[in-house]
């Protein structure tokens, strides 16, 4: 008699765990996709410090089809970024919203760090890319230090900065002129906020 009680118990339990495990695994789901809505709605944001307007002289000869081109884009990654590894190995979609021509810069401690980012991730090498040890380049010219960042360009001159999360938020970026010349504007008085800090 205990035996059976005791088999009774134990299959009743089962029940429980079972019944618990998927009320678990289905509220993770729900999470899990209210996380994944929640990051395709979020718009890429304005990169207030960027020196938009500012044409280097000194170019990567990787990143020659940027620097000539009428318009391009460059995205920007770090290898000690945990979102740009996500970007990057194409887990939130591809870059294809992008008009080209479109390339990467990864910026990294090291250039064998930026090299191993790029092994690991085949999207980067999909596009011209260039390894920034330090972000020396992106910071001494366009006092870019955010990643990841998608930067917009007009006959080399850096047009519009921004940082993004998610790829699919790539689609989100300003196209109309008065909404490109409103950040161009708060860029120019960040620029002008920091000369004056610099001056004082």
């Amino acid at each position: 008699m205990v035996q059976i009680v005791l088999a009774v118990a134990v299959f009743v339990l089962a029940l429980a765990m079972v019944g618990l495990f998927a009320m678990m695994g289905e509220l993770a789901s729900r999470v899990s996709s209210a996380a994944q809505t929640s990051g395709t709605d979020l718009h890429p944001q304005p990169i207030e410090e960027a020196r938009l307007g500012t044409a280097p002289a000194d170019w990567p000869a990787e990143l020659a089809t940027v620097r000539d081109a009428d318009a391009a884009h460059l995205v920007v990654f770090s290898s000690i970024c945990a979102t740009c590894a996500r970007i990057a190995s194409g887990d939130t979609g591809s870059l294809d919203a992008l008009a080209s021509p479109v390339a990467i810069v990864v910026s990294c401690p090291t250039r064998e760090a930026g090299a191993e980012f790029v092994a690991k991730h085949p999207m980067v090498s999909d596009y011209p890319h260039v390894i920034d040890v330090g972000g020396a380049w992106l910071g001494r010219n366009f006092d870019i230090h955010i990643t990841p960042g998608v930067l917009a360009f007009a006959a080399g001159a850096l047009r519009s900065a921004y940082t993004f999360t998610d790829a699919t938020a790539l689609s989100h970026l300003p196209s109309h002129p008065h909404q490109e010349a409103a950040h161009v504007h708060a860029g120019e008085e960040g620029a002008a906020r920091a000369e004056a800090a610099e001056v004082g």
